[in-house]
């Protein structure tokens, strides 16, 4: 069955050009479900072969790990996931024919709760930015990441792999290589711009750092171009971005709870109340559909009325009449 995994994984990341990131999960998730499959497999003959055959996935045996994950009491966004990445699997071997029917077809996935993500008050993210405050060179990379996130509305994983000719200084622009290998066109502004010249201006001492313990041609050709480097001068991880997020949070006296990905819905959100149309956030944030840009760009009630209020013409009434004046609604008519 490795095998067959394994062609899959090629074909998500040469055919589908799937972020590394998401063909991690997917090889964690199907994984789990080969474990789980020969575990049962013991179960039920002691002599059974560590290798299974795909022949042996049937909906019952897709049903079983379902009742597996559930008895672990997981997230059933987790469960959502896991299930999805079978199925695809399922298909994917269907599809070139190394099994004769797709079990898991008609299975649905589970009910996810749509949970409104989680955005930041305009004063909260001017508090974490002016909280990273510092010369060292580490502290400088820190505040150019936090800066980039908000102004640029880019995911962790896009942002730990950029690389310095991606930016255009002059126009202030950042060439992305998106979900599925797409590319895209980002904007920032004179803050991030800032931030970022600091921290180039040292980055060098970084590339400098621990050489002896990484040979030095193997260091350039992995990171000599990439944009934000660790305290051992190689490439920064998506892992790492998080950390920082986490401390600054901390820092800040902010909800922890908030995560990386809360810069992106803000970007969207303040973007959105600022007037900017929502195709226009769908290009900056890479969304295939508008329905996904939708879910990142909710405002709060209060946000909605107070633009309603400021910018329609008939949101406010008129002057009321004079006091002495008696109106059909003083007298109580309908």
């Amino acid at each position: 069955m490795q095998a067959y995994i394994d062609a899959f994984i090629t074909y998500l990341a040469h055919e589908r050009n799937f972020s590394e990131q998401t063909i991690r999960n997917y090889e964690t998730d199907l994984e789990q479900f080969r474990e789980f499959l020969a575990n049962l497999h013991k179960y039920l003959d002691e002599t059974a072969e560590n290798e299974i055959d795909v022949l042996s996935i049937d909906r019952t045996v897709i049903q079983a790990f379902l009742g597996h994950l559930y008895s672990r009491k997981l997230a059933k966004t987790s469960i959502a996931r896991k299930l999805s990445a079978l199925k695809s699997f399922c298909n994917f071997l269907w599809k070139k024919a190394y099994i004769p029917l797709n079990p898991a077809r008609g299975i649905p996935l589970p009910k996810v709760p749509h949970h409104l993500p989680a955005v930041f008050e305009e004063p909260e993210v001017e508090r974490l930015l002016d909280g990273v405050v510092g010369g060292d060179l580490l502290t400088l990379r820190d505040a150019a990441i936090l800066e980039l996130l908000y102004a640029t509305g880019i995911r962790v994983e896009e942002l730990a792999q950029l690389r310095l000719p991606q930016i255009n200084f002059s126009e202030r622009r950042i060439k992305i290589h998106g979900k599925g290998n797409k590319e895209r066109m980002v904007i920032f502004g004179e803050p991030a711009e800032q931030a970022l010249e600091r921290y180039l201006a040292r980055r060098e001492e970084l590339l400098a750092a621990d050489s002896e313990k990484v040979p030095v041609a193997k260091k350039r050709r992995q990171t000599d171009d990439a944009l934000f480097l660790n305290a051992k001068g190689t490439r920064l991880t998506s892992r790492s971005v998080r950390r920082i997020v986490k401390k600054y949070l901390a820092e800040a006296d902010l909800d922890l709870s908030f995560s990386p990905r809360a810069f992106r819905h803000s970007f969207a959100s303040h973007l959105l109340l600022a007037g900017a149309d929502l195709r226009t956030i769908q290009e900056l944030l890479g969304h295939a559909r508008l329905s996904t840009t939708q879910r990142y760009t909710h405002v709060s009630v209060d946000n909605l009325l107070d633009v309603y209020h400021h910018a329609h013409p008939k949101a406010l009434l008129e002057k009321e009449p004079h006091e002495n004046t008696i109106n059909d609604r003083d007298c109580g008519e309908t």
